[in-house]
């Protein structure tokens, strides 16, 4: 691959945007690697978590502007947006959790992606903010609605209507991001935190998943109760299940 690193390890993938010269920009190559990577991942059975950072000293810069700058109107902007906006969006439905591991800056774009993973930690250096109104667009990929979504209306709002800056600490006040670690920190703090839950099997791992799918599709509570219960009938019983159990009770 030209774009991505893959590493697999103890349970965890660990996805470098490798595009430096341009601050890991998303180009159509990248989404391309990036959506192969993940369909990978996903039917790989030893892959029960993955992390996504970038190299050198940005996360992501947001659009591959030599690719997207020569669109010109609806016609030709609305396939590159809605590429881009698959691929955040299968990622976002992920059946495995994704971590954001935001090494540095992440402008535009750069948040559109972070903000469609499960998990954000950021690096004490990292500078995000959701600039699109300032370059007389809004966000084209998903990202304001999840924002909306995820932050109180009037803080999602905020961040989409001034277009500011902010620090990791900043954005983690706002909500956004979830932990800020020292840069020389970041990546043991997000490997421990991948590790515990790779230590979890996956059969549980994936139906959770399966639950916060369910409240995301707008599935009553009542109705997503009945779906818990019938989910976790047909996994009881299990020959793993029943062998923890009886170490429990010291009959093994």
């Amino acid at each position: 691959m030209e774009t991505i690193q893959l590493v697999k390890q103890d349970g965890v993938a660990t996805i470098t945007l490798n595009r430096p010269e341009v601050h890991n920009a998303i180009s159509m190559e990248l989404v391309d690697e990036l959506t192969a990577v993940m369909q990978d991942c996903q039917a790989d059975e030893e892959v029960k978590v993955l992390i996504v950072t970038g190299t050198g000293k940005s996360f992501v810069s947001g659009g591959d502007l030599n690719q997207f700058i020569a669109a010109r109107g609806h016609e030709q902007a609305y396939p590159l947006l809605s590429k881009v906006a698959g691929l955040l969006s299968a990622i976002n439905r992920f059946p495995k959790p994704v971590i954001a591991m935001i090494n540095g800056a992440a402008m535009g774009g750069g948040c559109e992606f972070a903000g469609a993973c499960h998990f954000r930690f950021a690096s004490d250096r990292a500078v995000l903010g959701f600039v699109q109104i300032g370059m007389h667009i809004t966000t084209g990929w998903g990202g304001g609605s999840r924002l909306l979504d995820k932050l109180p209306e009037s803080k999602a709002l905020a961040l989409l209507l001034t277009g500011e800056k902010l620090t990791a600490e900043e954005a983690k006040r706002y909500g956004f991001v979830d932990e800020v670690y020292p840069a020389e920190e970041l990546q043991g703090e997000v490997m421990r935190f991948a590790r515990k839950i790779a230590a979890q099997p996956l059969v549980g791992i994936e139906r959770y998943m399966r639950m916060l799918q369910w409240k995301r599709d707008g599935i009553s509570q009542e109705e997503r109760v009945r779906m818990e219960v019938d989910q976790c009938a047909k996994i009881w019983g299990s020959d793993e299940h029943v062998a923890v159990v009886e170490k429990f009770l010291g009959k093994n």
